[in-house]
């Protein structure tokens, strides 16, 4: 009988010691979660049609989908009205939508093949948000 008390104090510790273990290598990891680009901030914005470009930023949060955003007054040099965005919003399909403070589109755009953002509509907009490093 001491035998079986010992034997299954034995494997109840053994059990105890796995699940310890277990749950201790469920830290993060370093090389996953190092490749994982942080969100950018800031953006430079080009007009691929007249080669102008200019600085935007993605600031705080002001919903669960929409964000502060703010270009500089050379913005409406690439697309008229950029100067004048105040939101960002993203939605559920993908699509962000930059628009002025009476909640008017300016410009959608999708992310891109590289580190940002191309415009969808208005139709002919050829303007490409790039992530500043």
């Amino acid at each position: 009988m001491k035998a079986f008390v010992l034997a299954a104090a034995v494997v109840m510790l053994g059990g105890v010691g796995a699940v310890l273990l277990h749950q201790g290598s469920q830290a993060v990891d370093p090389l996953v979660s190092g490749s994982i680009a942080p969100i950018a901030s800031a953006y430079t914005a080009t007009n691929l049609n007249g080669n102008a470009s200019c600085r935007v930023m993605r600031g705080q949060p002001v919903s669960h989908r929409s964000r502060q955003f703010s270009a500089t007054a050379e913005c409406d040099t690439v697309w008229p009205g950029l100067a004048e965005a105040k939101t960002w919003t993203e939605n559920e399909d993908g699509t962000v939508i930059l628009a002025d403070s009476s909640g008017e589109a300016v410009l959608t755009i999708v992310e891109g093949d590289g580190p940002g953002y191309e415009t969808m509509e208005p139709q002919g907009a050829s303007v490409m948000l790039r992530a500043v490093q």
